[in-house]
């Protein structure tokens, strides 16, 4: 199968001559189309590729998985035939943790590792949980701490059928974040990361900045904006500019890089 035929990989501006591809891995409740306008925000030199998780979006009805290491094992066949150009990640929450148990999996395997990593919105991975699980709450409580969390659009918590398709896969996915267990101790990734946080998000807190250097072999910049859990959309062009610029960097010093090799 092509590279560009995978379905875990949503293109909508394939750019096979761009220098340097920029996989987006979704939140919870999340699909692809979470990043469906970035690849007109971007640079054109960007090739963004949205990740699609199974059972959402065209992978409707494809069994979900409920669990990191499940999920990370299933993708690695599928993301390295393209990795063979430089290449960055971005991961905002329950896509953080995807995005980074992936890097260090890839980096264990040999293969070449993100030029830039993006994490956004999630607290260091090797720290005690700061909520109550979620995943196994009836569906009467589960529904309420949805609308206190405020991730899910109104019209779907209030349509029982849309809820009904829909609480499957939230569940799997909050249980895939509940259940991990963090298990790269010694081990960091080596590559340069971007941490972008939302300063009113009650996932935040003070020295996450410092906890996620104790896991990075490489230079940890921080970025935070003024919103909640969900600053990814809020300040959606404060975030792209702050990618965009990132990204022009390891594209100039990539092709530094050549040009003097």
């Amino acid at each position: 199968m092509s590279a560009y035929k995978n379905p875990w990989f949503q293109l909508r501006s394939p750019a096979p001559n761009a220098a340097l591809r920029l996989f987006c891995f979704p939140y919870a409740g999340g699909s692809a189309s979470v990043f469906h306008d970035w690849p007109e925000l971007l640079s054109h030199d960007v090739e963004v590729i949205a990740v699609q998780y199974p059972g959402r979006g065209y992978r409707f009805g494809e069994p979900l998985i409920a669990s990191c290491a499940n999920m990370v094992a299933a993708m690695v066949p599928s993301i390295v035939p393209w990795l063979s150009k430089p290449y960055a990640f971005f991961g905002h929450s329950n896509g953080g943790l995807l995005s980074f148990e992936l890097a260090l999996t890839l980096q264990r395997m040999g293969h070449p590792g993100p030029v830039h990593h993006f994490i956004s919105g999630k607290s260091p991975v090797h720290l005690p949980r700061r909520r109550k699980p979620l995943h196994n709450l009836t569906e009467e409580a589960f529904i309420h701490e949805l609308r206190n969390l405020g991730g899910t659009p109104r019209e779907f918590i209030d349509d029982p059928e849309l809820m009904r398709l829909f609480l499957p896969i939230l569940r799997a996915d909050f249980a895939l974040g509940e259940t991990y267990s963090y298990a790269w101790r010694g081990k960091r990734l080596k590559t340069a990361v971007s941490y972008l946080y939302g300063r009113q998000d009650e996932s935040y807190a003070e020295g996450d900045e410092a906890a996620w250097s104790e896991l990075i072999d490489g230079a940890v910049d921080s970025v935070g904006y003024d919103g909640g859990h969900f600053f990814i959309h809020s300040h959606k062009q404060d975030v792209i500019r702050y990618v965009d610029g990132k990204l022009r960097g390891c594209i100039t010093a990539e092709k530094g890089r050549l040009r003097y090799a």
